[in-house]
């Protein structure tokens, strides 16, 4: 792109991994293809400083937010369990294509979100086959 500069953005819940993977990948990018171009050696100066500082604010807030005490929940079950586990649906997708075990998934997602187990993993299953 030696005529025009595209600006990418990652706009999601995303749990600490996938948070780290989303601010390597635009930092690796913008590192390697940031620089070609007299207005963007500049601009990419500003882009990389901003995504270091927006990943440690991001990071600083998951902190405060795993400290406090999470209250006792019934855990959720058939479609109170979907309805809690669809805006995660691009992480478990992530987690699939990157080869990760949907049982491990599955657990993860039950315990984070105070689910069934049982409706994480067919909630895993259903995104598995679908792909």
């Amino acid at each position: 792109m030696l005529f025009a500069r595209r600006s990418h953005t990652t706009a999601a819940d995303l749990c600490r991994a996938c948070l780290g993977k989303a601010f390597w990948h635009h930092t690796l990018r913008n590192v390697t293809l940031g620089w070609w171009g007299t207005i963007s050696f500049f601009v990419t100066w500003y882009y990389l400083l901003s995504n270091i500082v927006t990943y440690v604010q991001a990071r600083a807030e998951m902190g405060r937010s795993r400290r406090r005490a999470a209250p006792v929940v019934k855990e959720a079950r058939g479609a109170d369990a979907l309805r809690i586990l669809q805006p995660f649906e691009h992480n478990i997708r992530m987690q699939l294509r990157m080869g990760d075990d949907p049982s491990a998934i599955a657990r993860d997602m039950a315990r984070l979100h105070g689910v069934e187990a049982s409706a994480a993993q067919a909630y895993v299953e259903q995104l598995r086959a679908a792909a």
